[in-house]
Order: C-alpha cells, then sequence, then structure tokens
C-alpha cells in the first residue's frame, strides 16, 4: 500500500480511538470499512498517475539538460505546455466519454439576420414568388423573422457500420400562412412563430449515404445567393424549385481518380399538392400528397487551386390524383457549377417537364376543362448565377430565373409565365457579420390579365454562429 494510503489508514484509526463514538451495528461497520478500502484504491490510482506525470516530466527535463544552456528557458516553456496539452487532451476524453455514454454532442448553427425591405406590389400568395392579377399599394419594414437556428450532431459510435450525422434547421416565418395578403407582407407580422425549414439524419459508409428528412427536390440540390429573400428562397416561382418535402435519399458514390468523382443519387419524395388554382367543385377532390421518384447522376471534377467543375442530369415522376383522376407529373433536369478561377464562378438549373406544382413549380400543375377532363401544364424553365469576388471581404451576385407555362394547357386567367432579376452585393464587415443590399424586379404574365410587375429592395444585416 502507498505511503499516502498508510497515513490516512493511521490517522482514521487516531480519530477512532480517541472520539468516543456510539455503538454501531455491524452492517454499519462494514459499510464503513469497503468505503475506506474504495478511497484506499482511488488513492492508489491518483498516486499511480502522479508517478507516471512525474516520469514523463523528467524525461522531458533529462532532454532539456542535455540542451545547450542558452534554450532552458525555452525548453522550460515546451514543458508546461506539454503538460498542459495532455491536461486538456484528457479532460477532452473524459468529456467525450460522458457524452458518448449519455448523448450525441451538439453543435448550435445558423443566422441572425435582420431585414430592411420595400416592394412596390404584393405576392399573390406564401409560396407562389409570382406577381398578382391585381394592382395593390405598396409595402415596407422590417423583421428578425427570416431568422435561421440549426442543430447538428455527430455520433461517436457507428451503426451498422456506418457515421450518423443529423440536423435540423428552423426559421420564425411559420404565421406568414395565417392571414390572406402578400407573402411580403406575412413574412414580417409582429408575431413571428417558428417554422421548420429542413432537416435529416445520415449514414455515411465510404463509397455511400442513406438519409431521411426533409429538403429540397433532388432534381433542384442549388439555390442562389440572397440576404433579402430566405424565408422564401430567391427565384421561388421563377426556375427555382424548392419546397422543402419529406424524402428518403440514397446517394453512390465512385471515384474515378483523385480528381473525378461520380455520383448516383436515388430518392422517394413526398409531393405538395395546393388547391390554390382549383375552383371549390373540385378542391376537395385533391390529394394533397403524392409519392414520386426522383433520380440524378452527377460528374464532378476539381483541380487546384479550388479550380473546379461538376454538371448533373436528373429526372422526376409522380402522379396527382383529383377529380378521380390521374395525372402525370414529369420532368427532365440539368444542373450544374463552374468555378475555374478564383474571383467569379456560374451556377444555375434547367427542367422541362409537366405538372410541376406538386415541387414548387410556378401555376397551376394541370387544368380541369369544361369537359370535366383533367390535363398537365407542360412547363418549361430555370435560373442562371454569376458570382464576382472582387476581393476577399466583397462579392456580387447576379441572377435571374423563369419559368414559362404552354397557354394552350391553361384555362381561365391562369400565369403563362414568371420571371425574376436580382442583382446584389454582399460586404464581410467582420469574420462572422455581413451586410448586404438587393434589388431585384418579378414579371408575371396572366393569359387574361397581361403582365404585371413589382421591384423590391432590400437591406440586410447578417451574424452567422
Amino acid at each position: 500500500m502507498s505511503e499516502t494510503g498508510n497515513g490516512i489508514r493511521a490517522i482514521l484509526l487516531a480519530a477512532a480511538a480517541i472520539l468516543p463514538l456510539p455503538a454501531q451495528p455491524a452492517a454499519d461497520n462494514s459499510q464503513i470499512v469497503e468505503r475506506l478500502e474504495k478511497l484506499e484504491q482511488r488513492n492508489a490510482q491518483l498516486m499511480d498517475e502522479v508517478r507516471q506525470l512525474r516520469t514523463e516530466l523528467d524525461a522531458l527535463q533529462g532532454k532539456n539538460t542535455a540542451s545547450a544552456p542558452t534554450a532552458a528557458a525555452s525548453s522550460s516553456s515546451q514543458q508546461a505546455d506539454a503538460l498542459a496539452i495532455q491536461q486538456s487532451r484528457i479532460d477532452e476524453q473524459a468529456q467525450s466519454k460522458v457524452e458518448a455514454e449519455h448523448k450525441l454532442p451538439l453543435r448550435i448553427s445558423g443566422m441572425a439576420l435582420f431585414n430592411a425591405f420595400f416592394d412596390t406590389h404584393q405576392d399573390t400568395g406564401y409560396y407562389s414568388g409570382t406577381t398578382g392579377p391585381m394592382y395593390s399599394s405598396a409595402s415596407a419594414g422590417g423583421s428578425l423573422s427570416q431568422s435561421i437556428i440549426g442543430l447538428e450532431y455527430d455520433s461517436p459510435n457507428t451503426a451498422i457500420g456506418a457515421r450518423i450525422h443529423g440536423d435540423l434547421f428552423a426559421d420564425f416565418f411559420g404565421s406568414a400562412g395565417n392571414a390572406g395578403s402578400s407573402a411580403s407582407a406575412l413574412a414580417y407580422g409582429q408575431w413571428p412563430t417558428p417554422r421548420l425549414r429542413t432537416g435529416g439524419i445520415s449514414l455515411d459508409w465510404s463509397s455511400s449515404t442513406l438519409t431521411v428528412g426533409v429538403d429540397k427536390p433532388l432534381i433542384s440540390p442549388l439555390t442562389p445567393d440572397s440576404f433579402a429573400q430566405v424565408a422564401v428562397p430567391a427565384l421561388s416561382g421563377a426556375g427555382n424549385l424548392w419546397f422543402w418535402e419529406p424524402q428518403a435519399r440514397l446517394e453512390q458514390r465512385l471515384h474515378l481518380s483523385r480528381n473525378d468523382i461520380v455520383r448516383l443519387q436515388g430518392e422517394l419524395i413526398s409531393t405538395h399538392e395546393t388547391p390554390a388554382y382549383l375552383s371549390s367543385l373540385y378542391a376537395p377532390t385533391l390529394a394533397p400528397r403524392r409519392p414520386g421518384w426522383e433520380g440524378r447522376l452527377e460528374f464532378e471534377h476539381t483541380g487546384g487551386d479550388d479550380a473546379g467543375f461538376d454538371f448533373a442530369a436528373g429526372f422526376h415522376l409522380s402522379e396527382t390524383h383529383v377529380a378521380g383522376q390521374t395525372v402525370s407529373s414529369n420532368l427532365f433536369s440539368a444542373d450544374g457549377k463552374y468555378w475555374m478561377a478564383r474571383w467569379w464562378n456560374l451556377e444555375g438549373t434547367f427542367f422541362s417537364g409537366q405538372n410541376l406544382a406538386g415541387i414548387g413549380g410556378s401555376g397551376p400543375g394541370f387544368t380541369i376543362f369544361p369537359n370535366e377532363v383533367a390535363l398537365p401544364v407542360h412547363a418549361e424553365g430555370g435560373w442562371l448565377q454569376l458570382t464576382l469576388i472582387p476581393t476577399s471581404r466583397l462579392r456580387f451576385h447576379l441572377f435571374g430565373g423563369a419559368q414559362n407555362n404552354r397557354p394552350s394547357d391553361l384555362w381561365g386567367d391562369q400565369i403563362t409565365s414568371n420571371a425574376s432579376f436580382a442583382g446584389n452585393v454582399y460586404y464581410q464587415l467582420a469574420p462572422n457579420v455581413f451586410a448586404a443590399f438587393e434589388a431585384s424586379q418579378t414579371r408575371t404574365d396572366w393569359l387574361f390579365s397581361g403582365n404585371h410587375l413589382r421591384n423590391q429592395y432590400g437591406l440586410a444585416l447578417a451574424y452567422l454562429f
């Protein structure tokens, strides 16, 4: 037994001999002895750790003694740093053990975003991104409701050989759907409520990933850069198919070389059907959600100095059930990014198909004609963004997009085309703080009401965490 342990035992025995103690039952005495033995064992462990640290310290001191006398001060500092690092690692390992046994480590991320805005015309609705057929009054104001808060976690354990990752992101735009005015006005309500945006759980193997959660459609993974349009992404209804929907996605990666990779992706997605374009006679017959299938093939090349490009092609297949009929939804898509230079890059998405309202397309996805036959609306569209980076703190984004619906597939005053163009500038005030200004214009062409414009101007201050 160690000297410290003998000292503790001697002190306890002396105290027991001097102090008059009341009689204890045999069970209590055995408990006291058991506790003393545990204390001695713990004390012995602590003494072993102290001896080990002293041995390592002596080894370091021996090396320093052999060095030149002029290096003594630097060597002493290195010893202290080595001990500090060692103690930090011991503490980190102990904390990691606790987290692994009881919970998953969580990281908080997101963005505190303040917007000041001026809109010359109201939107037609919460999700549409289009200008209404009737002129309306302008609106202006400010808000924090487009701020985002997220949780990310990585499991220290594996499941069936896969690493586990998850995330969940929400904003404060939930009250926007509770009123009947424009999306611009709704986005800046006085009583914003939380709303789920995206989230998921991923199982990552060396060459494949399985993800379940809520996200954009697989065939439309990119989004224009904007601090002014966050709650409803930029170019909504104008080429950006963005609806966040439940989905299960599988990805298989093929490494062709050190710089080239091919991704094979497929997913089962839940579409979102809206009765906004239906009469009260047919709205109750619409199935609000239907399963759909999507696939995507991507090739990515990376070079030196962060240069590279990727290109992908995809498809979507689903069906809409309404008025006792089935309306097919399908499209072909292409998307890509090009960043071969440090100071500029180009990205975008293009698509062509029919019945696209269920994944974020503009206007009706189908039309029920007077003969009660439901037919899909054929559409095509997409968007493109150019990013200029003249300095490390300054960025310019120029983007535009459109969707065109075939007029012969429409009945009544419906949207034949919707286009939007915007430009913004980001300036980095501090490592996590950005100021931005954006100006945009939306042009919506209605079959009978004609073309209507909406200009939007916004200032933003964002803190990323």
